[in-house]
Parts: C-alpha cells; sequence; structure tokens
C-alpha cells in the first residue's frame, strides 16, 4: 500500500454537519471528541471525489467502481482508493491589524509530522520548526517579516484578545515550503507565509470552538417543505480554513482494472478534479468548495 497527501483549502464556509444539535446550533460541525477539532468525515470526501470521476473526469463507470468500490453491491469487491478523516492544518482567526491569520498550535503539527511519515513524506522545514516546539509556547508565534503586517504596539491582538508574540525564522521558512504545495497562486503563498502562527494549545482550542460561523436560518417543514416559525442555527468551518487527509492506494481488486498500488494512484492522479470540489451540506447555497492539491512522497 502507498499513500498521498490531499490538502484543502476551503473557498466558501463548509458544514460538515453532525446531525442535530443539543444546544443553541441546531447544525453543529463533526468535531473530535478528544480535541474537539473539526474534522470532515472520510466518507463524505470519498462520496464528494467519486461524483468527480465518475461525471467529470474518468467517466469510466467500471474503472470508478474498481477505484472505489461498487455502489450497489459491495460484496462483489472493495474499492483500491481509500481516503482519512481531513484533520485542521490551520483555521482562520480574526485579527484586528491584517485582516485575519491563519492559526494553528504544536499538536496540530505534531499530528501533522506523523501523518506525513506514514505517507512516506518527509518536510525537513517542518522537522526544524517541531524541533523548536519542544519548548514550551506559551506566547504566539510569528513569522519576523510578519510584525508590520500583524502587531499592534508589539502585540498580535486576536478577536478580542491581545497576545505577546515571539519571532522565529524557522516558521517563515515552514510556510515557505508548505505553502507552495497549498497554493497555486503566488498572492495566497505569500499571504500565507506572512499570516501563519502557532498559538499556544488553550487559545488554539478557544478559536476552533468559539470562532466558527454560525448563520441563522428559516426554519423548514421537513414533511411539507415550508417555512415555520423561528430560526435554525447552523455551523460552519469559516472560508480559508486548509485541512488535510491521507489517501491511501492498494492493488486493485476488480476484474476491470488490472493494476498494482502504483497503477492505481497514476490512474487516480492523472484523472483528479482541476482543481475544486464541493465538500458537505447546503451546497445548494454555495457552500463547501474547496480547492484541493496533493503532495507525495519524492519516490512515489
Amino acid at each position: 500500500m502507498i499513500h498521498s497527501i490531499m490538502f484543502m483549502s476551503a473557498i466558501t464556509p463548509i458544514h460538515n454537519g453532525a446531525g442535530e444539535g443539543l444546544g443553541i446550533v441546531d447544525r453543529p460541525i463533526i468535531r473530535e471528541r478528544t480535541t474537539n477539532f473539526p474534522i470532515i468525515q472520510a466518507s463524505s470526501i470519498k462520496g464528494t471525489m467519486r461524483d468527480e470521476y465518475q461525471f467529470k473526469t474518468l467517466k469510466d463507470e467500471k474503472k470508478v467502481n474498481a477505484l472505489f468500490g461498487p455502489l450497489k453491491d459491495g460484496s462483489k469487491h472493495a474499492g483500491c482508493v481509500s481516503f482519512g478523516d481531513a484533520n485542521i492544518l490551520a483555521f482562520p482567526v480574526r485579527s484586528l491589524k491584517g485582516c485575519f491569520v491563519w492559526a494553528t498550535s504544536p499538536l496540530v503539527l505534531y499530528r501533522f509530522k506523523r501523518m506525513l511519515k506514514v505517507a512516506g513524506i518527509e518536510l525537513k522545514k517542518l522537522d526544524a520548526l517541531i524541533e523548536e516546539l519542544h519548548s514550551k509556547v506559551d506566547r504566539v508565534w510569528i513569522n519576523p517579516e510578519a510584525k508590520n503586517v500583524l502587531l499592534i504596539k508589539d502585540k498580535i491582538i486576536l478577536e478580542e484578545f491581545p497576545r505577546i508574540v515571539e519571532e522565529h525564522s524557522k516558521l517563515k521558512e515552514f510556510c515557505e515550503e508548505v505553502a507552495a504545495i497549498i497554493f497555486k497562486e503566488e498572492v495566497f503563498q505569500q499571504e500565507f507565509i506572512k499570516k501563519f502562527i502557532i498559538l499556544p494549545e488553550n487559545d488554539f482550542r478557544y478559536f476552533v470552538t468559539n470562532a466558527t460561523e454560525v448563520v441563522p436560518n428559516i426554519k423548514v417543514d421537513d414533511e411539507t417543505g415550508t417555512t415555520k416559525e423561528g430560526l435554525r442555527y447552523t455551523e460552519y468551518l469559516p472560508s480559508e480554513t486548509v485541512l488535510y487527509s491521507l489517501l491511501s492506494f492498494e492493488k486493485s481488486h476488480s476484474p476491470d482494472l488490472n493494476e498494482n498500488e502504483n497503477g492505481v494512484k497514476d490512474i487516480f492522479l492523472q484523472n483528479k478534479p482541476e482543481d475544486i470540489i464541493q465538500l458537505g451540506g447546503d451546497n445548494t447555497k454555495g457552500k463547501g468548495f474547496v480547492k484541493i492539491a496533493f503532495m507525495e512522497a519524492k519516490n512515489g
């Protein structure tokens, strides 16, 4: 089995729904139990990618069934492409200066490195940054070149919270390495490099828990389709959220595709969507558009 990493950068807010909520938010997003970090479940990614290949790129039902597994009779054979849940890499947080930042945390970066290891991928600049992270992160880490972009009197103000910062050149080097993979547009690469920050764990968890988008909508009766009195509140991952998912490729189990794992991977990547897919719910409202990018091992 061989692997690849797929990045997803949100163009519009994403509703990866967890069903009906018990609190104020009627339609919350899915989160990990232990960390409360948002995720997009693997089944949602797989279903979306299957539609992309079947109706837009590959357009060969037998090969699509070989890649993703048959829809009608799953007992025939398994698919040879597997998807992991999409995990958070960078979360957009409002900044009083600079509009917003892409925030992450040491734990997020540790987990990202662990997933890269599974995929057989090495990012040397990430390794160097993580070596510095072994010391306690109790301040906001920024790129030294971001001072004029983000700071007000030597502090960064995120939402309504002022925070003390530390400058780290290794952060800039990592951002340059990963931005070139995630974003095709140079303007986004440069913005990401300037505005990518590392938060203390408690700060990061606060923002991913409390700084998502919550939008009121008119209630609709499920049976009649007509409006009801009152509002319902839907939670979204905000635009500019960056996530990543592990892809796995194995030898085809279908007689319609006689390929080993490398051949399967080649077919999958040669027919991948141009760069935009639509994930999650509320797609008729323009939600869920994401830009995708792939990263692979150099010997892959």
